[in-house]
């Protein structure tokens, strides 16, 4: 309402900006396995491959984007709290 709070944007192009900072925030590397098997579903063997990478490193990396993306989505629950 009117009471000055601000209401965060909703709607598919909003989300598309929220995924699109998220993966930023990983760069590359972390962001190509994120996506690969978080949004697209591709099976981490297929992804190790797709990105060149020898076999069962994805899990390792796949982990590490996760933590990350834990942290990133803590921050920006903590900006929301302090905005």
């Amino acid at each position: 309402g009117g009471g000055g709070d601000p209401v965060p944007p909703h709607g598919p192009g909003a989300a598309r900006d929220r995924v699109a900072r998220a993966l930023a925030d990983l760069g590359p590397g972390l962001s190509d396995v994120a996506l690969r098997c978080c949004c697209y579903m591709e099976g981490l063997e297929q992804a190790e491959k797709r990105l060149g990478w020898s076999a069962r490193s994805g899990k390792i990396v796949l982990r590490i984007a996760l933590q990350r993306l834990r942290a990133h989505y803590d921050q920006v629950a903590g900006d929301a709290l302090i905005g």
